[in-house]
Order: structure tokens, then C-alpha cells, then sequence
């Protein structure tokens, strides 16, 4: 995969790239955007290693992860139960179903991240990861002569491919760079927290640094680095935020969520997924879903489709990178106990909830997290993660029936290297097994 990715680039292949890049980036700490995108174009790979326009490298690289988490948050959503199929096409049913892990030759290892059917989610990681490292290599061999802001450009290219490597690490067992060997979860989890630091190191905005703490602690958290993973995400301010440049005017640009719900009715919220309460009996508005009234796209049993609320606004509706509210789950998770209480119930009241006054042994704290986590994080690419992390049981069951294309639901959490990767890469070799435990 990346192989071929990187020949195209090398023979005229084209990206998308967004212009208007913010190079004075705002230390503001409400909702705030890295890049504010106007107008797409394309242009030649080639036209971005050369110096004169690392801008927009730049813009290239966030663009291409911003399309790709798009694509990984309706994948894994699909997959988590966070979502489900509405509609009679065969496309994504292997996601909803959860047979993902046993069709190593579909379409999550070639599609790419447009599209209500037919996403994928390797190829459009694999790809923003590998922009993000190019453009890393090229900032560190131009000169600040040649690159005005090059340290600042750097931190950006930091910063995305610390995501992009925390995103593989989440959606997939095992994945390859630039035709190496397999790496696991927790080796991707490594190699985000290394460009993590790096972004730290460069940062010449509180935005990007913000951001790269909630990275670090996200995946210092997901190796066992408790204490890392804590002293990180105290770093972060209250209100802060940075949200993806999600835009009407491009379908790489659009928010993935509404698109492939309220625009073109293929998927919903599942059933089991919508309008979820606390242990009071509270519905929780930062998971709050709302009904279009629209039914699902030649659906013969016409389903209603459902949104998330915080997605509703539309194509241009924000998508979170990274924000406190992260920061603050995983301050809770690791400190537990009553400490644990008292940050959830402080987010609580800052929406209008009961606080949390049950027991507070770990079992008991661990449930409340995990409950936390799936309202708070709701639609934001990391349910399935916490589905393996926590071994949370599925819903629905393994071996129920599929009620859209037939067949029984699955167990997939992590997806194994697809086809694609394992016939491309020398590394592997013919006799690779690719792993679908991802420890």
C-alpha cells in the first residue's frame, strides 16, 4: 500500500489541498481550528517537495487526515454499534455486521475516505500517516531561510501525523510503513506518542501544543503510562478545543456523520446508540440524537433515519481533534476513586446533569468511565478502541441475526492488514499471518 502510494506520488499522482492555511495560529482556547479552509484544488505531488510551498504541503497533509477521520469515525462506528446500516446495499455490511476481521480483501483496505458506500478506512489513514511523516522529512531537510515558520510548519506535521499513528493504532490489529514489518497497536501507539513529543518540542502555537498533550496522553494512556498519560492531560486548558475544518464546499471536506446519515440516508444512529442516559435516567446531551423524519435509502423495512445531535447542523458541523473533555476522562480514569467523581460530576453540571453519587470501588468507577467515555466521546472514532481496551461486551450479541443482509453478527474489534498491504509489501513476505488480537 504504501509502496504503491508513494510511487504514484513520485510519477504525477494528485492531492487534494486546501488553501488558506492560518500560519499565525491562534492561542485562543474555545472552539478553535487549525486551518480554516477556503476553496479545494489539486495539484502534482511533486509541487509540494519543493520548499516554496511548504504551506501547501501542509494543508495537503491536514486535509488528507482530516477526510480520513471522517471515514474512521463512520467505519468504527458502524463496527462499535454506534451506528448501523439503513439501506439494502452490500457495501459496509461486513463493518455493521462485524465480519470486518474476516474479509481481508474488502473494502476497508482500498477505498478510499468519499462516499457514503465504499469507505474505507487503511487506505485513508495509511495515506494522511504517510504525508505527514513526508512532510516531517522535508521541513527537517529545508532551511528556515527557505520556509518561513519552518519550525512552526513542523509541529503542525508533528501534531497530524501523531493522529494519524493514534488512529491506526485504534482501528487497526497490525499495520505496515513504507514496506517495513507489521506493527502492532501499541507499536503505533509508540510511534504517535514519538511525533507527539515532537509537536510538543516545535509548537509555536497553545494550539498545537494543547492538542499534542490530549495525543500523547490519549495514547501514553492506551500503552499503560498511567502517570504519563495524567501529567499530560493536566496540561490542558478548560474550553479548549481543536476541531477539524469540516466545509460545505468540498465532499472531502464534508462532516462524514451527516453526510452519510441526514444527506444521503444510507446509515443512522443504531437504536441501542440513540439519545443514551445515565445511571439517574438522563438523557445525555452530548449524545443526544435527533430523527430526521426521513426514512433510509431503498430500505424496504423504512427506517427512520436518526443523527447525532452534535452533528446536526450540517456538512459543515465541527468534528473535535482534541479537547479538554478528553483530557478530563482520562484524568479520571487514572486518578479514579473519589477524584474520579468529582472531575466527571464538575463536566456533568457544566451540561446540566445529576452527579454521579454511586459506589467508588474501581469495578464501579471503571463502568462509570466507560459510560463517560460513550457519551462524551460519542461519535468520535474511539467506541470500538474502548470496546477492546475494556472488553465490553458486544451489542448486539455475537451470533444474532443481521437483521439487513443476513448473517450473524461478529466479533470484530480491530481490523487485520488488508489484502492490499500484505501483497504490496516485500517485508511481509507470502507466508505472513496477520494477527486480528492487536495486542
Amino acid at each position: 500500500m504504501h509502496r504503491l502510494h508513494r510511487r504514484a506520488g513520485r510519477r504525477g499522482a494528485v492531492l487534494l489541498t486546501f488553501l488558506g492555511l492560518a500560519v499565525g495560529l491562534s492561542a485562543a482556547c474555545d472552539t478553535s481550528r487549525l486551518l480554516d479552509v477556503t476553496t479545494p484544488s489539486q495539484v502534482p505531488v511533486e509541487i509540494l517537495d519543493q520548499p516554496g510551498n511548504a504551506v501547501l504541503m501542509i494543508n495537503s497533509m491536514v486535509g488528507d487526515y482530516q477526510c480520513a477521520l471522517g471515514a474512521q469515525i463512520v467505519v468504527e462506528g458502524l463496527i462499535s454499534g454506534e451506528m448501523s446500516d439503513a439501506q439494502l446495499g452490500a457495501a459496509q455490511w461486513d463493518y455493521a455486521r462485524r465480519t470486518a476481521n474476516t474479509q481481508t480483501n474488502g473494502i476497508y483496505g482500498t477505498s478510499g475516505c468519499v462516499g457514503p458506500q465504499g469507505i474505507g478506512i487503511y487506505r485513508p489513514l495509511a495515506t494522511a500517516r504517510f504525508d505527514a511523516d513526508h512532510a516531517i522529512a522535508n521541513l527537517k531537510s529545508w532551511t528556515d531561510a527557505e520556509v518561513p515558520n519552518r519550525t512552526g510548519l513542523l509541529s503542525i506535521a508533528d501534531l497530524y501525523a501523531g493522529f494519524a499513528y493514534s488512529s491506526l493504532g485504534m482501528s487497526l490489529c497490525e499495520a505496515a510503513f513504507d514496506n517495513g514489518p507489521a506493527v502492532n497497536q501499541k507499536g503505533m501507539f509508540a510511534l504517535a506518542e514519538s511525533r507527539f513529543t515532537d509537536a510538543i518540542a516545535n509548537a509555536q502555537a497553545d494550539s498545537v501544543k494543547f492538542a499534542a498533550y490530549v495525543g500523547r496522553a490519549r495514547v501514553r494512556l492506551f500503552q499503560g503510562n498511567t502517570a504519563g498519560a495524567l501529567s499530560d492531560a493536566q496540561q490542558v486548558p478548560k474550553g479548549f478545543v481543536l476541531n477539524a475544518s469540516t466545509s460545505v464546499s468540498s465532499s472531502r471536506l464534508f462532516n462524514r456523520v451527516f453526510n452519510v446519515t441526514k444527506e444521503t440516508g444510507y446509515y443512522t444512529v443504531a437504536p441501542w446508540s440513540r439519545n443514551l442516559q445515565t445511571e439517574n435516567g438522563q438523557v445525555d446531551p452530548r449524545s443526544a440524537t435527533d430523527s430526521t423524519g426521513t426514512k433510509a435509502l431503498n430500505n424496504n423495512s423504512a427506517t427512520t433515519i436518526w443523527v447525532p445531535h452534535k452533528y446536526a447542523s450540517g456538512d459543515d458541523a465541527p468534528i473535535p481533534l482534541a479537547r479538554y473533555e478528553e483530557a478530563q476522562l482520562i484524568i479520571a480514569e487514572v486518578q479514579g476513586g473519589a477524584q474520579a467523581v468529582s472531575t466527571i460530576n464538575a463536566m456533568r453540571a457544566s451540561v446540566g446533569l445529576l452527579p454521579y453519587t454511586g459506589a467508588t470501588d474501581a469495578a464501579a468507577i471503571q463502568t462509570l468511565i466507560i459510560g463517560e467515555r460513550q457519551r462524551v466521546l460519542f461519535l468520535e472514532g474511539v467506541r470500538n478502541y474502548d470496546i477492546e481496551r475494556f472488553k465490553i461486551p458486544f451489542n448486539p450479541a455475537v451470533g444474532v441475526n443481521f437483521p439487513v443482509g443476513g448473517g450473524t453478527y461478529g466479533n470484530t474489534t480491530c481490523l487485520p492488514l488488508p489484502d492490499v498491504e500484505k501483497n504490496n509489501n516485500p517485508s511481509l513476505g507470502s507466508g505472513f499471518v496477520a494477527s486480528t488480537t492487536g495486542s
